[in-house]
């Protein structure tokens, strides 16, 4: 994917407590990189997570995770972490990101979250208010979109 298919990016530094005896960011660590992604990509979109969810009685459930290593981060690298949501289904949302430090690519990935109610944890269809808030977001043009 090109850079410029992300209209968000969340910025970040790698921590000593992330990398691994080789010196690299364990692997595991991305997951919680994407997490962190995805949480300030809700506020970009005006869906603080977990009250504006919550307050309409759903919630989100990873259900799916892939990741691809190109390239390892090494500690106190700056990093961003781009995020899109390339697919909104009945019942779930597909969520791509990528990590990168300047113009390198370092890792690829996808989240499939399935929307809950928060009740019976049980699928149910995506918001209005969440569809419409992700759609606004994702199509205006990068001077018309919402503060962060």
């Amino acid at each position: 994917m090109s850079r410029t298919e992300f209209r968000m990016s969340h910025s970040l530094r790698v921590r000593w407590a992330e990398v691994d005896a080789q010196g690299i960011v364990f692997n595991a660590h991305y997951l919680t990189y994407f997490d962190v992604a995805v949480t300030e990509y809700w506020r970009e979109v005006g869906c603080l997570y977990p009250n504006a969810f919550v307050e309409q009685g759903v919630d989100t459930f990873v259900v799916k995770a892939t990741l691809e290593y190109h390239r390892p981060a090494r500690f106190d690298d700056a990093i961003e972490v781009l995020v899109r949501v390339a697919r909104i289904g009945r019942t779930s949302l597909r969520v791509l990101m990528e990590v990168h430090r300047g113009d390198e690519r370092l890792v690829s990935g996808e989240l499939v979250y399935v929307v809950a109610s928060v009740d019976a944890r049980a699928p149910t269809p995506v918001p209005a208010f969440l569809r419409e808030a992700i759609l606004r977001y994702e199509s205006a043009p990068p001077e018309q979109q919402p503060p962060g």
